[in-house]
């Protein structure tokens, strides 16, 4: 076999395998769809909910998977919620129940606790962390904020108390956090 026909051939199985691992391999930026997505849709993503609350339109689903109680160890108690309008997934809720009284710390989300919230649920990095409001509460230990994650997604949440304690986080769609991220838009 000479050289010319050993490098034709290694040329065209380099770029044959890379047309096949390009047709298999699904984009990174992918990740999962989670929002405006049904029940049956999220179920597969996260198994069977634990519970479900009825109220008017909405429809609330609980989910505690153990892969999702590992992300927060320091709150065993903790699960997520998705609640649905028209059948569509609308908002998702991280929800701390009350296990942050014996946490030693103060701030029990922030940056590190979202991401690491989207990340379970999206199945990527958010792109950004990004403040959208800061808003004081009207006394002097309960603060609202709102930050932007990227990819159309923020996650709203209050902080209370002199540790300043989160028991609520939620993720839900917001347009100024579409790309290319103009966040100054109303």
């Amino acid at each position: 076999m000479k050289f010319c026909d050993l490098y034709q051939a290694f040329t065209g199985l380099t770029v044959g395998f890379l047309l096949v691992n390009s047709f298999l391999t699904l984009p990174a930026w992918a990740g999962r769809y989670v929002l405006n997505q049904t029940p049956e849709t999220i179920e597969r993503y996260f198994g069977r909910y634990t519970s479900k609350k009825t109220n008017g339109e909405q429809v609330t689903y609980t989910y505690a998977p153990k892969s999702f109680r590992r992300l927060f160890p320091q709150f065993p108690k903790s699960n997520f919620s998705i609640a649905f309008t028209n059948n569509q997934a609308k908002s998702i809720s991280l929800n701390f129940n009350g296990d942050f009284f014996a946490y030693p710390g103060s701030y029990n989300y922030d940056k590190a606790e979202a991401s690491k919230f989207y990340n379970y649920i999206f199945g990527y990095q958010p792109p950004i962390w990004k403040e959208l409001s800061a808003k004081f509460g009207g006394n002097e230990t309960m603060y609202s904020y709102e930050y932007c994650l990227g990819d159309g997604v923020a996650t709203s949440f209050d902080r209370y108390g002199y540790k300043q304690f989160t028991d609520t986080a939620t993720l839900f769609y917001n347009n100024r956090c579409e790309p290319p991220y103009n966040l100054n838009q109303n």
